[in-house]
């Protein structure tokens, strides 16, 4: 009687609607202090879009059902490649050249943002596998 896999709860929506609250959380904290320096909300919103894209694409590649063992790692593996390589593709990209949103201070945002949005992520995983009941071994005789 299998009940198939667990979803990660991190993946789930509630988890998803957690993890863009404190991205939002974190960029009005941003933009609440962002005194008056140029083109600071634009570094906001450059980073916090980054951000809000690559939860999005983890999303929709945790909704993938793997059948296998072999699907179900892929599947986890594109989730963190997808919540990765948006971040470091726009931090190389912003550090690549120069500009406005380099000058706002855009690829520090996106490293504070990323990694409240990781904290997030971590937490929920933690919290939510359970753990479920220790299994002392087998009660079965030779």
């Amino acid at each position: 009687m299998s009940r198939g896999p667990h979803p990660i709860p991190a993946s789930t929506s509630a988890g998803v609607v957690l993890q863009l609250t404190a991205l939002a959380v974190a960029a009005g904290i941003a933009l609440a202090f962002a005194g008056d320096r140029p083109h600071r909300g634009a570094a906001v919103a450059f980073a916090a879009g980054v951000c809000c894209t690559a939860v999005g694409g983890a999303w929709i590649a945790a909704r993938r059902p793997g059948g296998t063992p072999a699907a179900r790692t892929v599947a986890a593996l594109g989730v963190v490649c997808l919540r990765v390589f948006p971040a470091l593709a726009a931090l190389g990209w912003l550090q690549s050249r120069g500009g406005t949103l380099r000058d706002a201070g855009a690829g520090e945002l996106l490293v504070i943002f990323y990694l409240v949005v990781l904290a997030v992520d971590l937490i929920l995983n933690i919290m939510g596998s359970g753990g479920g009941p220790a299994n002392p071994g087998s009660t079965t005789a030779n």
